[in-house]
């Protein structure tokens, strides 16, 4: 039995690299979408700060209170249980 389930709510607990070149540093926040292997591995999809689209499409910061945000999916990456807390 793996460690964490499906759409787990999850924080890293160490940086990760992103594919893009970036980073996700300790605490990004995300979610599990994939179970590898009975726990081996997760493919989560991780979080930014709060965003809302404009009309042209384009990414504004927000806060959470305002109507239509979200937050803004930095990556969506393997990740390891030693990696991750609930």
């Amino acid at each position: 039995m793996s460690k964490f389930q499906l759409f787990d709510a999850v924080n890293l607990t160490e940086e990760i690299a992103l594919a893009d070149g970036g980073v996700a540093p300790p605490e990004t926040a995300g979610a599990i979408v994939e179970v590898f292997k009975n726990g081996e591995a997760y493919l989560v999809e991780l979080f930014g700060g709060w965003v809302k689209a404009e009309v042209g499409g384009d990414f504004v910061p927000a806060t959470q209170d305002e109507p239509e945000s979200f937050m803004e999916t930095i990556g969506v990456e393997t990740v390891y249980p030693h990696q991750l807390q609930l």
